[in-house]
């Protein structure tokens, strides 16, 4: 059951990418929406579980812009480990950012993205005293509302700091979120 979650990430995670350049309809060609339509994030994550931080590399690109929302891609990759505990993971999510929160003209920009993710969580553990190694793989699809704040501190620098909400979830904020992005 876990290869045929898995192969289904895939197709999605596959499909999603095929159909950006088509859904890339309208972006404004100003300065400012092309700094703002790719951009690379490297940071640092606390999530809820076992580990104290998790290092993460994501890759947020704007697709299409309407008047209600902005919807974006985010890829995102992470790891980390806990004594004898390591976890890594690759995340697609489909996020929409309504338009009236969007400031770029603001010194910090506000941001409040929602959308469905899939996930692909794998997890190994030294078993002590035995000399092995257990491996642990899940899929799993969510949805999640994002929210913090975006810090330019250049033309292609900045800060962003978010929480995420997720549902269903048996904890209210499960993953914190501060990274230097490059665009």
């Amino acid at each position: 059951m876990t290869g045929a979650r898995l192969w289904l990430l895939g197709v999605a995670g596959a499909a999603i990418l095929a159909a950006a350049p088509a859904l890339a309809q309208s972006p404004a060609d100003s300065t400012e929406d092309a700094r703002d339509r790719d951009r690379l994030e490297l940071g640092a994550a606390v999530v809820s579980g076992p580990f104290d931080a998790l290092g993460t590399f994501g890759y947020h690109r704007l697709l299409r812009r309407d008047t209600s929302f902005e919807w974006l891609v985010h890829v995102e990759l992470s790891g980390g480990s806990a004594g004898n505990l390591r976890e890594g993971a690759g995340s697609v999510a489909i996020l929409f950012r309504p338009t009236r929160f969007i400031h770029r003209d603001w010194p910090i920009r506000p941001i409040l993205e929602f959308g469905p993710g899939g996930h692909l969580v794998f997890q190994s553990a030294d078993v002590r005293g035995f000399g092995e190694t257990a491996f642990h793989t899940h899929v799993y699809l969510k949805t999640h509302v994002y929210a913090g704040f975006d810090i330019p501190l250049s033309s292609r620098v900045g800060l962003v700091t978010r929480g995420r909400l997720t549902v269903p979830t048996h904890k209210a904020l499960d993953y914190a979120q501060i990274a230097l992005f490059l665009r």
